[in-house]
C-alpha cells in the first residue's frame, strides 16, 4: 500500500506595518480614528510607567520589576479588542494588558512593592492576577473558556505566555482540552526571544512556535508583535472566531524583550549589543507614530503633549502608591481558602501574636484593620 497523506498544515505569518512606517494597504484593518488614537496613546503611557518604575526599583522604592520595554504593542492592542466581560489572564510581564483594560498603575506599583492590595482590577472586568509559576495558569484558562462556553453568553478568555513557558507541559494539556471541546480561547505567545537567559532557537526545534497549535485542533499564525496593526488585526479574528464557536486560537506575537528579563538580571552577560541594537530599530511605537505621521492623524505639537500628560499621570500614580499607608501584615492569610489548613492558621497566631508584643512596646503603631476575611 502506498503511503498517503492523511493531514497536513500550514502556519502563516501576519505584517502589515513595516519599520519605516510603510504598510500594506491590502491587509490594513479598519481601525476607526478614536480607536488608533487610543491605542497609540496607552503605549506611550505604558512605557512612561515602565521606564518611571524601572528608576523606582533602582531607587530602592520598588521590589523586583520586569520591564516590558519594546513589547508596548503585543502587550496594549491584545486588551482593546475585548470586552469587560472577556476574561484577561497575563503573565507577570503583563501590566500593559491590565493598564489597557483600565487599572490604575499605582496598585502595578503596590504589588511590585509587595503589598497585596496591588491586586485591584477595575469593577466589572473579569482580569484574574497572573501566577508567578509560568505556565500553571494554562489550564485554568481552558476552564474558564468552557464556563464561557457552558454559559452560551459570547465571552472567550485570552491569556499569555512566554516562548520558554511554550516549551512546558502545561501548554500540551491546555490546548488539548481547548482543542477538543472547542472552547472560545486565545493563547498568546509573547515571543520576546529570551526565556531569561535561554535564546528562542534553544527553546523549540519548530521553525515557529505558532505551528504548535495544529497538533490540538487549534489556529495558529504568527504575527510580527511589534506591528499594531497587525497585533490588532490577529487578535480581534482570534476573539470573533472564538465568539463564533470555531474554537481556540494560538497567536504568535514576535517581539523583542529591549531590557532585562528582571531588575534582577543583566542580560549584558548573555546577548550582545550589536542584538539589542537591531530589536531597538523594530520599535513597536516608533513605528506606529510613522504610521499615524503619514495618515495625518498626528504631529509633533500633539507628541509633546502627550508625552507631558503621560509624565503627569505617572507622577501622579507614584505619588499616590507612595502614599498608602501601610498595611497590615496579617492581610497576606485572609481571603485565601474556604477553610484554612492547619498550618496557615498556626502561621496566622504566631504573626498576631507578634503584632501584639511588637505593639505593647511600641515598636509597631496602630495598624489598619484586615482587609478581607480569615477562613
Amino acid at each position: 500500500m502506498p503511503i498517503k497523506t492523511v493531514a497536513e498544515s500550514k502556519t502563516e505569518r501576519l505584517e502589515i506595518l513595516a519599520a519605516d512606517g510603510t504598510w500594506d494597504k491590502a491587509l490594513e484593518p479598519k481601525i476607526s480614528q478614536e480607536k488608533l488614537l487610543e491605542m497609540y496613546r496607552k503605549m506611550v503611557e505604558i512605557r512612561t510607567f515602565d521606564e518611571r518604575a524601572y528608576r523606582l526599583q533602582r531607587q530602592g522604592r520598588l521590589g523586583t520589576y520586569p520591564q516590558i520595554l519594546g513589547q508596548e504593542a503585543s502587550q496594549i492592542i491584545p486588551s482593546l479588542c475585548l470586552k469587560p466581560k472577556d476574561w484577561l489572564v497575563p503573565t507577570y510581564r503583563g501590566q500593559g494588558a491590565y493598564f489597557a483594560r483600565g487599572m490604575q498603575l499605582r496598585y502595578s506599583l503596590l504589588y511590585w512593592g509587595g503589598d497585596d492590595r496591588g491586586v485591584k482590577f477595575p469593577e466589572g472586568n473579569n482580569d484574574m492576577i497572573f501566577s508567578i509559576p509560568v505556565g500553571s495558569h494554562l489550564t485554568q484558562v481552558a476552564g474558564l473558556a468552557w464556563a464561557a462556553k457552558m454559559q452560551k453568553q459570547g465571552h472567550c478568555a485570552l491569556t499569555y505566555l512566554g516562548d520558554g513557558t511554550s516549551s512546558k507541559g502545561d501548554l500540551h494539556e491546555a490546548l488539548t482540552f481547548a482543542g477538543q471541546f472547542k472552547l472560545p480561547a486565545i493563547y498568546i505567545i509573547e515571543n520576546n526571544h529570551w526565556a531569561i537567559s535561554v535564546p528562542r532557537e534553544k527553546q523549540a526545534a519548530t521553525v515557529t512556535l505558532a505551528q504548535k497549535a495544529h497538533g490540538y485542533g487549534a489556529a495558529g499564525l504568527q504575527v510580527d508583535g511589534n506591528d499594531a496593526l497587525a497585533v490588532f488585526k490577529a487578535t480581534f479574528d482570534a476573539v470573533a472566531r472564538a465568539r463564533k464557536g470555531d474554537g481556540p486560537t494560538v497567536l504568535e506575537l514576535e517581539t523583542y524583550r529591549l531590557g532585562h528579563h528582571t531588575t534582577a538580571d543583566d542580560a549584558t552577560r548573555y546577548r550582545s549589543e550589536a542584538e539589542v541594537e537591531a530589536g531597538t530599530k523594530k520599535d513597536p511605537i516608533l513605528r506606529f507614530k510613522k504610521y499615524l505621521e503619514a495618515k495625518k492623524l498626528w504631529d509633533e505639537d500633539q507628541e509633546l503633549r502627550l508625552k507631558k500628560e503621560a509624565e503627569e499621570m505617572v507622577n501622579g500614580e507614584i505619588e499616590a502608591y507612595e502614599s498608602f499607608p501601610a498595611p497590615n501584615p496579617l492581610n497576606m492569610f485572609a481571603n485565601n481558602y474556604a477553610t484554612a489548613p492547619w498550618n496557615l492558621i498556626e502561621q496566622r497566631q504566631e504573626l498576631e501574636e507578634l503584632v501584639k508584643v511588637k505593639q505593647a512596646r511600641k515598636e509597631v503603631v496602630e495598624l489598619p484593620p484586615v482587609e478581607g476575611r480569615f477562613p
